[in-house]
């Protein structure tokens, strides 16, 4: 089911709202009403995660929403149509008993359904004084735009696009009429997100295949490597993968020779990018390793690996970490937010002076939070650490020294032996240094 967040104020939401009652169950509408158009701004900074599509009674909150909210393709309005204006005009016209020819009419600025209307219009109306407005005006001003051209004698009725406009100008005891959306306009955009939810539920639905190269000339290259030592990182490395293809809800498979793939869905591998790419930099600090990835999608398995497979040749070619190519065989852009993890110690002064002074590295401290984060670690040893980092107990003991002293880590207590020997020191790290 994909969420709609219905922006606007209190009529239009709920005009919208029984609208939406007779379309499938596949969308779940849900109103965010405001006070003033302005009002948009703050919904948009505290919804704009919560919701797949945003739903705008009009053209002024999606404008106050564009520029709040720069990526906008989830972003549906209700059209103004000519239908809209006609029917503000004609209920203007029954609802007062003096002849109306003087109109004071508002709209939007980058509207022009008043000029497309009153071309086809047969009415004679002398005069007219149109207003355009900016999506952020304070409709106060509006108010007293229209009440002092009719106080001065120059208009017989207002014609607004803000409902609140016109609830004021009545309480004045000036004719005025709302220039609001159609059921039909309303129908339509609805029927536009179903058909957008669609597309993007089978899009999401199609096979993919993560493709990961790990460079294996390490093993043909002189070294003091032991073969337990490379039996070892890649043992280590294919727990971290297996856990990447679980978070994928994908299947893993060791084609041999350093080459894995994961086969998944096209959601779930683009909904873990992120994840990725931080496996695939930690991988790269700890193994002393260059690793890249490719993936493809298609409609069968056959179509998905085969890009996958073009994918990787291409990220080899460019010297990126990750390609995407999509069912066409064209590589997907993707922006750097999504598909970077960047270090957030940088933007940390504190345990920036902290690593400093104790002389710690920032490769050595990320190597230890990313492990504790992903083994979910609530306490443990230097032999844990030993172990899991493929370094000597000495040094592992060395390195909780160092972050004991910088109140990165504290001790917590000891770990009971059954055998001969000295007790293991148990160790926590602090809850400000690990990532939300």
């Amino acid at each position: 089911m994909y969420k709609v967040g219905v922006i606007g104020p209190v009529k239009s939401v709920n005009r919208i709202m029984e609208v939406a009652k007779e379309f499938s169950n596949d969308l779940s509408f849900t109103p965010l009403t405001y006070r003033t158009a302005t009002d948009t701004t703050q919904i948009m900074k505290d919804s704009y995660d919560s919701f797949d599509y945003f739903l705008f009674s009009g053209p002024v909150p999606y404008e106050v929403a564009k520029q709040t909210i720069r990526k906008t393709d989830k972003f549906f309005y209700v059209h103004l149509l000519e239908t809209g204006f006609y029917q503000a005009l004609l209920q203007l016209i029954v609802s007062t008993a003096d002849e109306i020819n003087r109109l004071s009419i508002d709209i939007l600025d980058k509207s022009n359904v008043v000029d497309a209307s009153l071309d086809q219009l047969q009415i004679p109306l002398r005069d007219m004084s149109i207003k355009e407005f900016d999506a952020q005006i304070n409709y106060h001003e509006l108010y007293e735009h229209h009440r002092k051209l009719y106080q001065e004698g120059k208009v017989d009725g207002v014609l607004t696009c803000y409902p609140e406009v016109m609830d004021l100008l009545k309480k004045d005891n000036i004719p005025a009429e709302w220039i609001s959306t159609t059921k039909l306009a309303t129908k339509q955009v609805i029927e536009l997100i179903e058909q957008r939810s669609q597309v993007s539920y089978f899009k999401r639905t199609q096979i993919g295949v993560c493709m990961i190269d790990v460079d294996t000339k390490i093993y043909e290259e002189p070294s003091e490597q032991l073969s337990y030592d490379i039996q070892f990182a890649t043992l280590k490395m294919n727990e971290e993968l297996l856990s990447l293809s679980r978070a994928m809800n994908g299947s893993f498979v060791d084609i041999g020779d350093g080459n894995y793939m994961i086969f998944s869905s096209r959601g779930e591998i683009l909904d873990h990018l992120s994840l990725l790419n931080q496996t695939i930099t930690r991988l790269k600090k700890s193994w002393n390793r260059e690793i890249m990835a490719g993936i493809g999608f298609g409609d069968s398995a056959l179509k998905a690996e085969l890009n996958a497979r073009k994918a990787i040749h291409k990220t080899r070619e460019v010297k990126k970490e990750i390609t995407i190519i999509d069912s066409l065989g064209e590589v997907i852009e993707v922006s750097t937010e999504q598909i970077q993890s960047l270090s957030t110690i940088f933007d940390n002064p504190y345990l920036l002076k902290k690593l400093r002074d104790r002389d710690i590295s920032i490769q050595a401290f990320e190597r230890v939070r990313d492990l504790i984060q992903r083994k979910r670690w609530k306490q443990f040893t230097s032999n844990d650490l030993a172990f899991e980092l493929n370094m000597s107990n000495r040094n592992a003991q060395r390195l909780l020294h160092s972050f004991n002293d910088a109140k990165i880590v504290e001790q917590i207590g000891e770990e009971k032996v059954t055998t001969k020997g000295r007790p293991r020191k148990l160790y926590r790290m602090n809850k400000t240094f690990l990532d939300d």
